[in-house]
């Protein structure tokens, strides 16, 4: 009895470990400027930020408010979004299978990080999403309707 009791906690403690490595995996496979800003939300500032990204690509001071938000811009593959290469292992498996002549193309994809500053210029929140693509109007729907 008492050897099954302390092989289950060994069974356990290894399940926490796993758990937790795969926890900090996880977090390390965001990209970097995620980890970046979840650290510094109500440290860092406008300035701080500025000569870490740069000039934000887009300012919005709305008059009756004291928040302000900065917008910036990146193309970001599917490398820079998994750099340990999880998602991505199974495709880089194929195309080594395939021969030298096959060639992985990585997806890209579009990003704007919101980020949005108190009255003192010190970072309150943000925020990643896709950048808003407009859809190009069909030709042969526009011949039909006469336009």
């Amino acid at each position: 009895m008492i050897r099954l009791k302390h092989h289950s906690r060994v069974v356990g403690a290894r399940s926490l470990f796993l758990a937790l490595g795969l926890c900090c995996l996880m977090v390390s496979c965001s990209p970097w400027r995620d980890s970046y800003l979840d650290g510094g939300i109500g440290e860092l500032t406008q300035p701080d930020i500025k000569e870490k990204l740069g000039k934000p690509h887009v300012v919005t001071e709305p008059l009756l408010s004291d928040q302000t938000t900065w917008k910036y811009r990146y193309i970001l593959t599917e490398s820079d979004l998994d750099p340990w290469g999880i998602t991505t292992f199974g495709k880089q498996a194929g195309t080594a299978l395939a021969g030298p002549e096959a060639t992985l193309r990585e997806k890209i994809y579009c990003y704007v990080y919101s980020l949005t500053f108190d009255k003192e210029a010190v970072l309150r929140q943000w925020n990643r999403e896709l950048c808003q693509v407009p859809t190009p109007p069909n030709p042969f729907v526009q011949g039909l309707a006469g336009n």
